[in-house]
């Protein structure tokens, strides 16, 4: 990197080190996607963007430059200049990028160092670092083995994989997804765009891999293609469904107990309950959207679930409901979640492995596990 440019080729160590990158393209660009780490300062809006696009196609590029220059001058130029100014000052090491690392780049680099702030832009731009991204995700499962923890719905491979993280390299796809998996996975925080998980998959391999020796795997949970509406890129989820597995093995009971924390305790519906007068009328409300997404995630596994089973825990759905509302108790929902299990994600699992034909390193409770990889680590 020098102080007007900075190779493609230098990316890797700034994303790792979680360099901030000022994005200049237009809004509706950046929400396509973006390198992780970005802020979006758009020399153009997405209306500015459209006008100057269309003046170029019918009348050019020095119309479309002559127009771009007259709508972005005197305030509008002050403000712009003055919000990257802003940024740079508070993040020194920033670097500036649009598309291509082309006009709108440079512009903004001239416009900064002109205001006094030099910062380099990035050469190629988004679509060079797009397509960085994808041949470090393709690179990085060709060469690195992965170890799956896997095991049944609720046995806690997520919580694993947060325990051992400070002594072997792990993967949590889930959070990069922003979605637990299932039909009933849904978060507050909206996923990102497809581009984006893959962006984040990519940076995040680029920084666990340093602490990959020669020896280590890296631990990633078990997943379908799917996590939500992202999917993993074909390199990876060949790489992950072909990797040897730690099976974590807990009794049904302590499975339930896992999902009533996560889908009923430590949401909307155990905040609810919590207020024993329940005169919260704002979490109550918030109470009953998770209800209703509950059993519009039944809804959509019914086929697979069967017509019979469907109205059956959608009965016992509705009497979770009514059982918040009337008596302020939430423990009845452990009676849905575990048909839940029993009746869907179980079989479904273990018709998964078999069809796998998956080999097991390990199989036991997550404690175990945990000792398991330990040792492992020490060998």
């Amino acid at each position: 990197m020098n102080n007007s440019t900075v190779s493609i080729n230098a990316l890797k160590p700034l994303l790792v080190a979680g360099t901030p990158f000022i994005d200049v393209r237009a809004p509706l660009e950046f929400s396509q996607g973006s390198i992780p780490g970005s802020v979006n300062i758009p020399i153009l809006d997405n209306t500015e963007r459209a006008l100057v696009g269309t003046t170029y196609k019918h009348q050019g590029h020095e119309a479309a430059m002559n127009l771009g220059h007259q709508i972005v001058s005197g305030a509008v130029k002050a403000e712009r200049v003055a919000r990257w100014s802003q940024y740079a000052i508070q993040n020194p090491v920033a670097v500036v990028y649009c598309f291509r690392g082309g006009k709108r780049s440079h512009i903004a680099q001239q416009w900064l160092k002109e205001a006094g702030i030099e910062r380099p832009v990035l050469e190629g731009g988004y679509k060079a670092a797009r397509r960085f991204l994808i041949n470090i995700i393709e690179d990085f499962s060709v060469k690195h083995p992965l170890v799956l923890i896997s095991g049944p719905t609720g046995s806690g491979k997520t919580v694993l994989l947060d325990k051992v993280s400070d002594f072997i390299p792990a993967l949590d796809l889930e959070c990069l997804a922003h979605h637990r998996g299932s039909a009933f996975g849904a978060l507050h925080i909206p996923q990102p765009t497809q581009i984006d998980f893959e962006n984040r998959l990519a940076v995040a391999l680029i920084r666990l891999e340093h602490r990959l020796a020669a020896q280590t795997r890296l631990l990633v949970e078990d997943e379908s293609r799917h996590i939500g509406r992202n999917y993993l890129p074909e390199a990876f989820f060949t790489r992950l469904r072909s990797s040897a597995v730690v099976w974590i093995d807990e009794p049904l009971d302590i499975r339930v107990n896992n999902i009533f924390n996560d889908y009923v305790l430590y949401t909307a519906i155990g905040s609810a309950c919590r207020d024993n007068t329940l005169v919260e009328r704002v979490q109550l409300d918030q109470a009953m959207v998770v209800f209703e997404h509950y059993q519009k995630a039944l809804t959509m596994i019914s086929k697979k679930l069967g017509g019979l089973r469907t109205r059956e825990i959608m009965a016992d759905l509705e009497t979770s409901r009514m059982a918040l509302l009337n008596r302020n108790d939430i423990q009845s929902n452990k009676v849905w979640i575990e048909k839940l299990l029993t009746y869907y994600y179980d079989p479904l699992y273990f018709k998964s492995l078999e069809r796998r034909q998956v080999k097991i390193l390990f199989k036991g409770s997550q404690a175990a596990a945990i000792e398991y990889l330990k040792m492992q680590c020490q060998v």
